[in-house]
C-alpha cells in the first residue's frame, strides 16, 4: 500500500494521483480493495505472493492467510530477489497450503456503510472526481463517499 517502507513500488491504485485511501478509519490498499470486492461475493482471500511488505499486509487484513514472499524492497524502487526456483518452490507451497483454509477463511466484509476516503497528491487530481453524484468534497486533495455493498469500493 502507499506509503509502506521498504516496499517495491509502493502504491494504491496509482502513485501518480493517490495519497492515501482509507474505509471506515483504516487504511487500504488495493489487497483489502480487491479483497472487499471478493467478500461481496462471498469469496475469501487465502493466498498472497509478492514482497514481504505486501504478505505482511495480507497477513495484517487477512488471518487465515497463507503467503509466499518471493522477494523483498529496498526502498521504492529497488528489491532483492529470491532466486527464481525457490521463489516458485514457495508460491507452489503456499498455494498447496492455501487449499486447507477453504471452509476456514472467511470473505473479507467491511462493515456497512462503509466511509471511504481518499486523499489525492494534489488538488487538480481531486477536481477531477469531486462533482461526481455521492462524492463529497472535505478540503482540496480529500473526497468522502459512503459505500452501501463492497462494489462501492472505489470512488
Amino acid at each position: 500500500m502507499a506509503g509502506t517502507p521498504n516496499a517495491f513500488l509502493d502504491h494504491t491504485q496509482t502513485s501518480v494521483t493517490w495519497y492515501n485511501y482509507s474505509v471506515n478509519g483504516r487504511r487500504f490498499g488495493e489487497l483489502a480493495q480487491w479483497a472487499t470486492v471478493a467478500g461481496h461475493f462471498g469469496v475469501p482471500i487465502i493466498m498472497m505472493s509478492g514482497d514481504a511488505a505486501a504478505c505482511a499486509e495480507a497477513k495484517d487484513f487477512f488471518r487465515p492467510i497463507e503467503t509466499a514472499v518471493v522477494k523483498s524492497g529496498i526502498g521504492r524502487n529497488k528489491a532483492r530477489l529470491v532466486v527464481e526456483e525457490e521463489a516458485r518452490r514457495r508460491i507452489r507451497e503456499a498455494a498447496r497450503d492455501s487449499i486447507a483454509l477453504i471452509g476456514k477463511a472467511k470473505p473479507f466484509k467491511p462493515q456497512m456503510p462503509m466511509e471511504i476516503v481518499l486523499e489525492f497528491q494534489r488538488s487538480d487530481y481531486c477536481d477531477a472526481v469531486a462533482d461526481r453524484p455521492g462524492i463529497e468534497r472535505l478540503d482540496a486533495r480529500t473526497i468522502r463517499k459512503m459505500g452501501a455493498t463492497g462494489l462501492d469500493i472505489f470512488p
